[in-house]
C-alpha cells in the first residue's frame, strides 16, 4: 500500500497553540523529526493500527494519525505525566485539542500504566511505537519488563523504538550528553521523581538485551535531529540552573554523592563554555532508531 505523504504545513495548525511564530519555531522541528521517522524510516502504511507508548502531549500521535489514514487508528498510552502538567498548554489540554481536530477520530488517548494495559490487552497491533519516551521510565528493570511483555505476548508485528543515542558527534552535542547523564544519576536518588530523564539507556544496552533474549533486529540507524530541535538546550539549561544545584544539595546528604554529581554538572558547564555561542550553540545528540 502506498505511503501517505505527510505535509508539515498541514499538520502544524492541528496542534495546540501553534499560531504564534515563537510556537512554530519550536513545533516545526519536532513534527519534522517525527515525520521523518514515521514516513521515511519506519514507513508506517495507511490502515495501520498503532500502539504508541508515551503519548504525552501528542506531537507524535498527531503525525501517526496522519500516516495511518482514515482506515487506521492510534492508541496512545500516556502515563508518565499527569494531565495537569505541561506548559504553555497542559498535557490534558493538548490531547483534548487534538481530539477535537480534523484527525481526532483516528486517535485515542489512554491514561494507563503500559504494563497494566498490555497485561489485559488482547488486540494485536501492526506496530508499537516508542519515540523518545523510555528515559521517562523509573528503572531499566521496568523497560525490560515492557520489552518482555511486548515480545513474549506478541502484541504487535513490529516494535519501533527511537531514543537519544548518547553519541556526541561534535563539541556542540557534548553538553547534551553530560546533562542527560547528570540528570539521570540525580533522579536515581529520588524515587518520587517525575522528571523527563529518570533512566538513561544506550543503544549498546538495547543491543545486549536483544542479543541475550534472541530478538532479531530488523534494522537500526542513527538519525540527525532537524535544525532547531531544542531538546538538548532545554536539558542543559535545566541542569545549568542554580535551582538544580540547590535541589541536589537538599536531596543528598552524603557529601561524596553530592560531589560526584556536582563535578558532573561542572563538566557540562565547561563543555558549554567551549562553544563560541555558549548555550545557544548547544545541539541535540543524534537519535538511534531500531525495528524488531
Amino acid at each position: 500500500m502506498a505511503m501517505t505523504k505527510l505535509d508539515l504545513d498541514a499538520l502544524v495548525p492541528l496542534y495546540i497553540n501553534s499560531a504564534s511564530a515563537e510556537s512554530q519555531q519550536i513545533l516545526r522541528p519536532q513534527l519534522s523529526h517525527r515525520i521523518n521517522l514515521i514516513q521515511n524510516i519506519w514507513c508506517i502504511p495507511p490502515g495501520s493500527h498503532v500502539l504508541e507508548i508515551g503519548g504525552g502531549q501528542g506531537d507524535c500521535t498527531l503525525v501517526l494519525a496522519a500516516a495511518v489514514g482514515e482506515t487506521g487508528h492510534v492508541d496512545a498510552l500516556a502515563d508518565f505525566v499527569a494531565k495537569s502538567t505541561g506548559a504553555p498548554a497542559t498535557v490534558g489540554e493538548a490531547q483534548a485539542f487534538l481530539k477535537q481536530g480534523a484527525l481526532g477520530e483516528r486517535m485515542s488517548f489512554i491514561q494507563a500504566d503500559p504494563m497494566e494495559y498490555l497485561g489485559g490487552c488482547t488486540q494485536q497491533y501492526d506496530c508499537v511505537v516508542m519515540n523518545n519516551c523510555l528515559w521517562y521510565f523509573d528503572s531499566s528493570a521496568r523497560i525490560e519488563q515492557l520489552l518482555t511483555l511486548l515480545i513474549t505476548r506478541k502484541h504487535a508485528k513490529k516494535i519501533l523504538i527511537a531514543e537519544w543515542s548518547l553519541e556526541a558527534r561534535s563539541l556542540n552535542q557534548v553538553p547534551h550528553v553530560l546533562a542527560a547523564l547528570t540528570r539521570a544519576n540525580r533522579e536515581y536518588l529520588n524515587p518520587r521523581s517525575r522528571q523527563n530523564i529518570r533512566t538513561v539507556v544506550s543503544p549498546a544496552w538495547f543491543r545486549r538485551w536483544f542479543s541475550q533474549h534472541e530478538v532479531e533486529v530488523l534494522t537500526e540507524r542513527m538519525v540527525d535531529c532537524p535544525k532547531g530541535m531544542m531538546d538538548g538546550q532545554w536539558e542543559v539549561r535545566s541542569v545549568l540552573s542554580e535551582r538544580f544545584r540547590t535541589e541536589t544539595r537538599e536531596m543528598i546528604g552524603d557529601e561524596r554523592q553530592f560531589l560526584a554529581l556536582d563535578v558532573m554538572r561542572d563538566a557540562m558547564i565547561d563543555a558549554v563554555r567551549q562553544l563560541k555561542g555558549g548555550l545557544e550553540d548547544v545541539e541535540s545528540v543524534m537519535i538511534w532508531t531500531v525495528m524488531v
